[in-house]
């Protein structure tokens, strides 16, 4: 049985994640929202939970040493935490203070969870890391989506840069840790329908070859594939689930 840590696990896929991969595995749950986790715990009881900032090292430090007391060997690290950053009317409304937070959670965050628990693997020769993208991990966000739903908003750039830069981080690790037994590859989702406003479906459909927006259910057949004990051969991968959306 695998011995999964799941970040940002109480949000909306996160949790999702938590769900699929507690019916066969040991999960240890990792989110800033305390009220969140322990109602993710209370629908599902053989999880284990931690509040951690993911941006903060000492935390992560202290989960790590804790765990390792206890003799948990974490085989499977999904770096899902992120701060999705909302459409905004003025353009250049990002600030420094919000830039390094967002980027913090995104990227220092899975940097930091893989700087413990991945080298952990590594020592043993043995793990998966998954870091959780978007395919705005190979695309820009196509303003005129937000513009036409929420009249002349915009997307702000840290989204974006946190999701190309994970596709980077997915990149060296892979062919750092290549021969080590340790695979590190990207799942990036496409657009996925969480009762979002109808007009911004039907502005976002327009972009996307299936005419739909994704369901959480078709990621985790993804997710299994990518633990797989013998899918041992890929690496430094993104897999990408979109509907065709990154195709045209």
């Amino acid at each position: 049985m695998n011995n999964i840590l799941i970040t940002g696990a109480a949000g909306f896929l996160g949790s999702k994640y938590t769900e699929f991969f507690s019916k066969m595995h040991n999960v240890y749950a990792l989110d800033i929202n305390l009220e969140k986790l322990l109602s993710l715990k209370k629908k599902i009881k053989s999880i284990n939970i931690f509040k951690i900032y993911i941006k903060n090292e000492a935390q992560i430090k202290k989960l790590f040493i804790k765990l390792k007391k206890k003799k948990v060997f974490i085989n499977i690290l999904v770096n899902n935490a992120a701060i999705n950053s909302v459409p905004n009317k003025k353009k250049n409304s990002i600030t420094l203070k919000k830039w390094n937070k967002e980027i913090g959670v995104g990227l220092t965050g899975s940097f930091l969870m893989i700087k413990y628990f991945g080298q952990e693997m590594v020592k043993k020769k043995q793990g998966r890391i998954i870091n959780i993208g978007s395919d705005l991990s190979v695309i820009a966000p196509n303003q005129d989506i937000y513009k036409n739903a929420f009249f002349d908003f915009v997307k702000p750039i840290t989204y974006s840069v946190i999701k190309h830069g994970l596709l980077g981080m997915t990149k060296y690790y892979a062919s750092l840790y290549a021969d080590k037994n340790v695979n590190v590859n990207m799942l990036s989702p496409g657009p996925i329908y969480n009762n979002q406003e109808k007009i911004f479906v039907k502005e976002l459909v327009k972009f996307i070859p299936k005419k739909r927006m994704g369901n959480h259910q078709e990621l985790l057949s993804a997710l299994d594939f990518l633990i797989d004990k013998d899918n041992t051969y890929m690496t430094g991968q993104n897999l990408i689930i979109d509907g065709g959306r990154t195709t045209v």
